[in-house]
């Protein structure tokens, strides 16, 4: 009975491996990896350089907005992505003062230059070509 049993088994799962189709391409996503949009980036470097950075500052991406903090002041406007480019073009920022400002203006400088993206595990990377302008951690 058990051989039996054993030979349907091994005959059914060889009927089913010659489907006569091309398997179906799935997308494979590591575990932990987020999405541009939908998450809060928060930024923990200019680049790959130890610099300081402006304290709370951070980017969060929705629908074609982005909105955010320079640490300072609150950031936004609208982005466009094709594949790994980007685009964000100006839209609003408050005009507060603060100790942190130079940093921030930096970060702003940066964000306008951005061109492409690429995302790893949780951590996101704002380029200009092939250089890393902003480093972001997800929250």
């Amino acid at each position: 009975m058990l051989k039996s049993l054993l030979i349907a088994l091994a005959v059914s799962l060889f009927f089913l491996g010659c489907g006569g189709t091309e398997p179906t391409p799935m997308t494979v996503v590591e575990k932990g990896t987020k999405t541009l949009e939908g998450t809060k980036w928060n930024l923990v470097s200019f680049g790959l350089t130890r610099m300081a950075v402006p304290k709370k500052a951070f980017i969060s991406f929705q629908d074609g907005r982005y909105s955010g903090h320079g640490g300072c002041n609150g950031v936004g406007g609208d982005y466009v992505v094709e594949d790994d480019k980007i685009t964000l073009s100006a839209g609003f920022s408050t005009m507060m003062a603060c100790p942190e400002l130079d940093l921030e203006h930096k970060y702003m400088k940066y964000l306008s230059s951005v061109s492409r993206y690429s995302i790893d595990g949780d951590m996101l990377d704002l380029r200009s070509d092939d250089h890393i302008l902003l480093r972001f951690k997800a929250e």
